[in-house]
C-alpha cells in the first residue's frame, strides 16, 4: 500500500494535478496517474501521512499526479485538472482539423483487404508462438520466419493500413503477449510509413515491434499472469524481461541492430523514469521513442487481468499527458496523426441520434472516417448495422464527440 487510509474532507473537490515536487504530507492523492507501467498496481489514492510515503511514490517513477483539495490541503499554483484536459481537448481538436494528405496514398478499400489482412496477421501469430516455443526450449529464433511475416504485414499495411488496424482491436486476454507483440510491430509499420521511412528501416522496425517482448518467455506464468498486485520482488522480476530479450536478440543471427534496439528501449522514457537503464533525453534514439508510443497505446488500450482498456481516444489524451515528461511530444503528435484523431476502434456519437465505430481513419479529413453506425443513442439499443464514409456528400451523419463503449454496456468487436 502505497498511501495511506482515505481521509474524508469537506468542500466542493476540485482535482489538481501537480509535479512530485509540489507533494506534501496532508495532500490526498486522486490518481498517481501512472497506469502506463502496466504492472504498477500500488494503491493510487489516499492521504499523504508522511515524507517517507513520498519518497516510496517518486522510487515508483511518478513525477505527475492528480490530488483532490476537498479531502486534503491545497496546492494553489497548480491548474485544476479541468483545465489540463481542456487543455488536451484544444491539442487534440488542433490535429483534428490537420490534414496529412501528403502522405495518405490511394488504397483499396479496406473490406477488400479484410480478408488477407485476417490470414496474414493469424499467420503472424502462428510464426510468433513457434518462436516463443522455442526460446523456452532453448532453440534459435527462425528469423527467416519473422522476417517474410513482417513484409508480408507491411504489404497489407501499404495496401489499406486500417484492415489490420481493425484486427488489431480484436483482443483475447488469453492471449496477450502474441497479440501485443504482433499489435506493436504493426503500430510501427502505421508509424513508419505516414514518417516516409525507407523500406528496409520499416521492415526492421517491423520485425523489433514483434520480437520487442520476447524476454517474457522467461519471467515466470504465476508473474506474467498474476491478477493481483506484484510485490516489489516481483516488480523487479517483471522489470527484467528486457534484458532476458537482449540476451535472447543478441545471440540470434540476422537481426539488424535497429531490431534489437526496440527490445532495448520500449520501456525507457525520457525523464529517466523508465527501465531498465534510466535512459533519458538523447540517450533514446528516435526509433526506441517511437517504439515506447507503440508499446504503450496498444498496452493501455488492451484488457488485462490487472485493468480494463481505456477507449482509443482516451489513450491519444493520455499519450498527450504523458508527452510533457515521458514520451517525445513531437512523436505522439506525428503519432496521433498518423492513427487520425479517432482512430479505428473509436466509438464516435453522430448526429441523428447515431453512434458507431470507427472502421478506416481518414487523414485527409480526420473528422471524416468510415464508420459503421449500429446503434441508436435515445433508445439506447442496437440498430442494423450500416456502413457510412462521413466524408461522402451524400453522408446524413456528422460526428458530435466520442462514447464510452463500457458505459453504454457494449462491445463493438463484432462491428469491426
Amino acid at each position: 500500500m502505497v498511501v495511506e487510509g482515505f481521509h474524508h474532507g469537506s468542500g466542493c473537490t476540485v482535482i489538481k494535478k501537480i509535479l512530485i515536487g509540489m507533494l506534501k504530507p496532508g495532500m490526498y492523492v486522486s490518481d498517481l496517474n501512472n497506469q502506463w507501467v502496466p504492472s504498477n498496481n500500488a494503491s493510487r489514492s489516499g492521504k499523504i501521512g508522511n515524507q517517507a510515503t513520498i519518497e516510496k511514490i517518486k522510487r515508483l517513477g511518478v513525477t505527475e499526479l492528480y490530488i483532490d483539495t476537498a479531502k486534503g490541503l491545497d496546492c494553489p499554483e497548480a491548474l485544476p485538472a479541468d483545465e489540463q484536459k481542456q487543455i488536451q481537448a484544444q491539442q487534440l481538436e488542433s490535429l483534428q482539423l490537420q490534414s496529412d494528405a501528403g502522405t495518405a496514398l490511394k488504397r483499396v478499400p479496406v473490406s477488400q483487404e479484410r480478408d488477407r489482412a485476417e490470414k496474414r496477421y493469424q499467420q503472424a501469430r502462428t510464426v510468433l508462438d513457434d518462436v516463443l516455443n522455442d526460446v523456452k526450449n532453448n532453440q534459435p529464433i527462425d528469423v527467416a520466419a519473422v522476417d517474410e511475416t513482417s513484409e508480408e504485414l507491411l504489404e497489407s499495411l501499404n495496401t489499406n493500413e486500417n484492415a489490420l488496424a481493425c484486427l488489431s482491436h480484436i483482443r483475447s486476454k488469453d492471449t496477450y503477449l502474441l497479440q501485443h507483440s504482433i499489435n506493436v510491430g504493426i503500430l510501427l509499420g502505421i508509424f513508419g510509413r505516414s514518417m516516409r521511412l525507407e523500406p528496409t528501416v520499416l521492415k526492421e522496425l517491423v520485425i523489433g515491434g514483434i520480437l520487442h517482448d520476447i524476454g517474457k518467455v522467461l519471467v515466470p506464468d504465476s508473474i506474467l499472469h498474476k491478477p493481483g498486485k506484484l510485490e516489489a520482488e516481483e516488480w523487479e522480476e517483471m522489470k527484467r524481461h528486457v534484458t532476458y530479450g537482449e540476451k535472447i536478440l543478441d545471440v540470434t543471427a540476422g537481426l539488424s541492430d535497429l531490431s534489437r534496439s526496440i527490445c532495448q528501449l520500449h520501456h525507457e522514457r525520457l525523464d529517466g523514469t523508465g527501465y531498465p537503464r534510466n535512459k533519458t533525453g538523447d540517450q533514446i534514439d528516435r526509433y526506441g521513442r517511437m517504439a515506447a508510443i507503440c508499446d504503450v497505446y496498444d498496452a493501455v488500450t488492451a484488457d488485462r487481468v490487472y485493468h480494463a482498456g481505456m477507449a482509443p481516444d482516451m489513450a491519444l489524451r493520455k499519450l498527450i499527458e504523458w508527452s510533457v515528461f515521458h514520451l517525445d511530444k513531437d512523436l505522439v503528435y506525428d503519432f496521433i496523426r498518423c492513427l487520425s484523431v479517432y482512430p479505428v476502434g473509436t466509438l464516435v456519437e453522430l448526429t441523428r441520434n447515431r453512434a458507431g465505430v470507427v472502421v478506416e481513419a481518414n487523414r485527409r479529413s480526420p473528422k471524416h472516417p468510415m464508420v459503421r453506425v449500429f446503434y441508436n443513442t435515445v433508445n439506447r439499443h442496437q440498430v442494423e448495422p450500416v456502413l457510412v464514409d462521413l466524408s461522402s456528400e451524400n453522408a446524413k451523419y456528422d460526428i458530435v464527440g466520442t462514447l464510452d463503449a463500457r458505459q453504454l454496456n457494449l462491445d463493438v468487436t463484432p462491428f469491426l
